[in-house]
């Protein structure tokens, strides 16, 4: 039996051996096709660079005489909430905690402990969790400075690999202080002295053993482990750190019970935890060149912001110090801005350009004073549906652009069809319709209709290409936003940041020329080398003739369409459009001069109505802001420019073509305008909108009865609409269908006289007067005239 038993168990052996030794050639398999396959072994100079002298980064902006001056204000240090410190000003207490929780063999390894990554190897086969993790402190500082989280063996491998490397770069000393300064620790807390200001107010080197604990236990799971949140799992976790402590001889037994007995006393220092409160346009810098580093230098976005944040940079923007300084002022003053009902206040963004570069001059990303840093900008982060401010990028600068209307084409605003419900689409606001509609009249007052008609013939694709690609739009979805909602009414699926919209308008401010948007020029490293070179993107998208008849229309819209309340124009020419989403929820305006182009949302943060509202907000907001600008710093140029290929010619309103004798004979009076065209694109036929009839004294299309004597000659429209119910069309009494000597005469006198010639169940569109102009006359009758009246009715 003894010899059976000693037999069994070498079998068993044996075979172990043999199954260990088949995973381990499996496993170095596996590493060695991943290492010859991609896995990442470099350590970036960049992420070692922030760890020796001046870690601050610095903004410079640039005064009236191009000097650099420094936003002193705006000094940027730390990873969000980070105030570096070197290794000997941390309390010994605080490094044998970290060591020995999170690595106890640090000194002792080469960048990966082999026991502990094999003992968290086992523990995760048999699928049990350990109280330590197999990472040691320098592969969790590849981890932090890399930001690489992937869940794989690739990941794994490459973070083995990378702290071995690290571990030939740089001493254990530097290692350590590193870690210690990037390490999560809740409540938006990097690093230990940033902690240790937050939770205890004080500076790491007078931390006590279990404060030390406190602050050692969070980085596990800075969430389960926060002290303020969760005090009771981090009492847990601090207690077993100090045992470790002890049980690796860094703790004296006395000082042990005195610090297990001790609670988790904390003195919370609130500024500490919300750090530096940097401005609206430090944000965005920091946003743009992290964006930047991850694009340019395809770095992960946490090592990107370690750089920033620690890496002594200096960043040279486009932010005027003067203009910025007016904005921040009016926004901080919350008595600029309207309470609502129930006592709320509203929130609005302003974006201020410079058209001709797309430099961003001044920035506000919210109403009042700013008490965090990157939180939601409404001016460069939040996305909502545009509403019509987008209809002359979308539709009306493209559709010129490629000659398929000028300023003079007319299109019909009535409804392009009608729902089930029998709701006409779509809809204007106010809820009436003009009929016969110049696209100069269309933009000037917003009209949905004539936008809708304009991309049926542009086409949605090359719209929305329009936007995508020539003006960089890419908060777009093709596949919610290709039709008419969404480019010709600005109801888009997610919606548009105002940075967008602003920046597409810079290719109407820019005379043809889109810029993209910028907020800084050039980015150095701590050496003085440049590290990224902002160099403006800008292409040609529409002629310089173009972007001017746009502009002109949109000046239009400013002196007698829907920005008409606006009073900046009194001393400037300016140049702009309104926009207001479905129900009310958003208001915006977008507006430029000669020299600025300025763009103001104003909505609720979560869309509400604003149902108490009159007039446009963001148009108020633009007024004031650009007044005081205008005031302070008075423009240079006065007036828009016209290209020399740019003609004035007069043209008819309800044809677009060159006015005749006939059209001086329409009741309504005058109804020529001066247009602006590209030379070439000038409408060179007459007029054949205005029908010439006879029309009665007594008032109404004269009829064969009436006398020679009562008559005289009007002109009408020659346009042929029908509806299936009645609607309000402006320019509905004055249309001409056929000839009304040959037709009987229409007996009902608040119809026009062709509708006789159809059922009752045809509609031609009312005006708000009883009585159409184009009705029969009811003043000449012949002999039977009353017999043949009782017979119809």
């Amino acid at each position: 039996m003894r010899i059976k038993k000693i037999f069994r168990h070498s079998i068993v052996f044996i075979l172990s051996v043999t199954l260990v030794f088949l995973l381990t050639c499996t496993l170095a398999c596996v590493c060695l096709w991943l290492f010859a396959n991609g896995v990442e072994r470099d350590v970036d100079e960049m992420l070692l660079s922030n760890g020796v002298g001046d870690r601050t980064t610095r903004l410079y902006c640039f005064d009236e005489n191009g000097d650099a001056v420094e936003m002193a204000q705006d000094r940027i240090s730390g990873t969000e909430n980070t105030l570096y410190v070197p290794l000997d000003e941390i309390s010994p207490y605080l490094i044998d905690a970290f060591i020995s929780i999170e690595d106890k063999r640090f000194f002792e390894h080469g960048g990966i402990d082999w026991r502990r990554t094999a003992s968290a190897l086992f523990y995760y086969i048999k699928g049990e969790g350990g109280q330590f993790g197999g990472s040691t402190i320098t592969q969790q500082l590849v981890k932090n400075l890399t930001g690489d989280n992937e869940r794989s063996i690739r990941r794994k491998l490459s973070e083995l690999m990378r702290a071995a490397k690290l571990e030939k770069m740089l001493s254990k000393e530097e290692i350590l202080e590193k870690y210690l300064n990037v390490v999560n620790l809740a409540q938006g807390c990097y690093g230990v002295r940033t902690a240790s200001n937050a939770y205890f107010s004080k500076e790491p080197s007078a931390l006590t053993p279990e404060e030390a604990a406190t602050i050692a236990a969070i980085t596990n799971n800075p969430s389960r482990y926060d002290p303020i949140r969760n005090p009771r799992n981090n009492k847990e976790r601090r207690d077993l750190i100090l045992s470790q402590m002890y049980e690796q001889g860094k703790l004296p037994i006395g000082a042990l019970a005195e610090a297990l007995e001790a609670p988790v006393t904390l003195c919370v220092n609130r500024e500490a935890l919300s750090g530096r409160v940097n401005s609206w346009y430090a944000d965005l810098v920091v946003s743009d060149v992290i964006r930047d580093l991850v694009k340019t230098r395809h770095m992960s976005e946490s090592a990107a912001s370690m750089l920033v944040y620690c890496g002594g940079l200096r960043i040279y923007t486009a932010m005027d110090a003067t203009l910025q300084e007016l904005v921040s002022a009016y926004y901080e003053r919350e008595e600029n801005f309207p309470i609502h009902e129930g006592g709320r206040r509203a929130q609005s963004g302003l974006l201020l350009l410079d058209p001709k570069t797309g430099d961003i001059l001044a920035v506000a990303g919210a109403i009042g004073e700013k008490r965090s840093n990157r939180v939601q900008s409404f001016a460069t982060d939040s996305k909502r549906p545009s509403g019509s401010v987008i209809k002359p990028l979308s539709v009306y600068a493209p559709a010129l652009e490629r000659g398929l209307i000028t300023g003079a084409s007319v299109f019909d605003d009535v409804p392009l069809r009608f729902k089930e419900n029998g709701a006409p689409w779509p809809h204007n606001s106010p809820n009436i319709y003009r009929g016969l509609t110049t696209v100069r009249e269309a933009v000037s007052f917003s009209v949905n209709t004539v936008c809708v008609s304009v991309l049926e013939r542009l086409g949605a694709k090359n719209s929305y290409r329009f936007l995508s690609e020539e003006l960089g739009f890419s908060s777009l979805d093709e596949r919610q936003d290709l039709g008419a909602a969404a480019l010709a009414l600005g109801q888009q699926h997610t919606g548009v940041s105002l940075r967008e919209i602003v920046g597409g308008y810079t290719a109407l401010a820019g005379d043809g020329v889109y810029h993209d948007t910028r907020s800084y020029y050039r980015v150095l490293d701590r050496n003085g080398e440049i590290l990224l070179e902002n160099t403006p993107t800008q292409r040609r998208v529409l002629c310089e003739e173009n972007a001017a008849i746009l502009t002109m229309m949109l000046r239009d819209a400013v002196e007698e369409g829907t920005g008409r309340a606006l009073t900046l124009k009194q001393k400037i020419s300016v140049a702009g459009k309104t926009g207001t989403t479905g129900k009310n929820c958003d208001k915006w305006f977008v507006g430029y001069t000669p020299e600025l182009l300025c763009g103001v949302w104003y909505g609720f943060e979560y869309p509400t109505p604003l149902n108490d509202v009159k007039g446009n907000p963001a148009l108020r907001v633009f007024d004031a802001v650009m007044t005081s600008i205008e005031e302070v710093r008075p423009a240079k140029t006065r007036q828009f420019k016209t290209p020399e290929n740019v003609v004035a010619v007069r043209y008819c309103r309800d044809s677009g073509l060159l006015p005749c004798a006939s059209c001086m004979l329409d009741p309504r009076g005058e109804r020529t305008a001066v247009g602006y065209f590209k030379r070439g694109t000038e409408p060179q036929a007459a007029c054949d909108r205005h029908v010439q009839v006879s029309y009665c004294d007594h008032g109404g299309v004269a009829a064969r009865e009436c006398p020679e004597e009562c008559r005289h000659t009007v002109s009408l429209l020659l346009v042929k609409r029908e509806f299936p119910r009645h609607i309000t069309v402006q320019d509905a009494p004055y249309t001409y269908w056929c000839d009304p000597q040959i037709i009987q005469r229409n007996l009902i006198s608040n119809e026009p006289y062709y509708a006789i010639m159809f059922d009752s169940k045809r509609f031609f569109g009312i005006a708000t007067d009883t009585q159409p102009f184009n009705r029969s006359c009811p003043g000449h009758v012949a002999d039977d005239f009353w017999e043949r009246r009782a017979q119809v009715g």
